[in-house]
């Protein structure tokens, strides 16, 4: 008896208040897309809750190949805020593919702090993709301590080929040279070369740059290719390699890279410590000092994607070296 009193008083209980952050469509399917040009949606984030101010605290994405702007972070009731995500396709591989995002959100009530909440918001974007035109690298990673080049090659099979009319990089230390497009030979694509410089002169550092390649083709007006820059100041540590690329198998294998740590000058290297920014990045180190350090980069991962592990040394002490890490394959 007790038992049926029980259930029928959980049967009359309130249900769940839903999540005052919703999403109308939180999963965005695009179908069939080529990959090149940037693939950009938007999604509608409404307070739907009946009190209190919805402050978004943070978007996290997925996959290092995904931007997004948010128009606002503060929401009253009522309020809708847009959410724009852009992918870039160029460094996505062909086929199915999913791209995740997170909006995590706290809600402060005035006058009831019981009734203040904190959630997450998953969203989605998916679509398949096909490529006619195709840059190799499709990201590109500089580090150095001098000047340094390296190219671009735009292939494109199609039998009315696009030209590269200019190319342009973030910074005014990043140059980019376009070169003449090669003529196609029977049956093969088209080629074009451009060729990006770093200058000498570039500060030292870490940053994100991008080269931008305008071209002639209304169906791929732009292609914009990611470069990371590690700058390193004449006689710092330098690492080999100095950009971990990893292909992972079927289901997300994990997959180690070993990185060696030297000093140009020959004085003995020691690791203080490391960390990844990304969650499928981790990191082991060496103890101790000696000519060579060694960090152990281990990713596991069910999609694509990028980060960067930073290594902090106590020899020389206070340097700093910054690892590129990127993974394609799983799916």
């Amino acid at each position: 008896m007790n038992t049926l009193l029980l259930l029928a008083a959980a049967g009359l209980a309130d249900p769940p208040a839903p999540a005052p952050l919703h999403c109308p469509a939180p999963v965005a399917a695009k179908g069939e897309v080529k990959g090149g040009p940037p693939l950009v949606h938007t999604f509608d984030l409404t307070h739907r809750g009946p009190a209190g101010t919805l402050t978004v605290t943070k978007v996290e994405a997925g996959c290092g190949c995904l931007r997004r702007g948010l128009s606002t972070a503060t929401l009253r009731p009522g309020e809708t805020a847009k959410l724009t995500v852009e992918v870039n396709t160029l460094t996505q591989p062909d086929g199915p593919n999913r791209w995740q995002a997170v909006v995590s959100y706290t809600l402060d009530v005035p006058g009831d702090p019981a009734a203040a909440r904190s959630g997450e918001l998953p969203l989605a974007l998916t679509a398949t993709l096909s490529r006619e035109v195709a840059v190799a690298p499709p990201q590109v990673a500089f580090s150095t301590a001098g000047a340094a080049t390296q190219v671009l090659t735009v292939t494109d099979r199609r039998a009315t080929p696009l030209r590269v009319v200019q190319a342009a990089g973030s910074s005014p230390h990043l140059t980019a040279e376009v070169k003449p497009r090669a003529d196609a030979a029977p049956g093969k694509p088209a080629t074009q070369e451009v060729v990006l410089k770093l200058a000498a002169d570039a500060p030292a550092g870490h940053r994100d740059e991008t080269v931008v390649l305008l071209t002639d083709d209304p169906a791929y007006p732009e292609l914009r290719v990611p470069v990371r820059v590690l700058k390193r100041p004449a006689g710092g540590v330098t690492a080999s390699p100095d950009e971990v690329a990893v292909r992972l198998g079927a289901g997300g294998d994990e997959v180690s890279t070993l990185v060696q740590l030297r000093a140009a000058d020959g004085k003995p290297v020691g690791v203080a410590g490391a960390e990844s920014d990304h969650p499928a990045v981790a990191v082991k180190w060496s103890a101790g000092t000696g000519p060579v350090a060694a960090v152990r980069v281990t990713v596991k991962a069910t999609q694509p994607g990028s980060g960067r592990v930073r290594v902090k040394l106590a020899e020389p002490a206070g340097q700093e070296v910054v690892v590129p890490v990127s993974w394609t394959g799983s799916r």
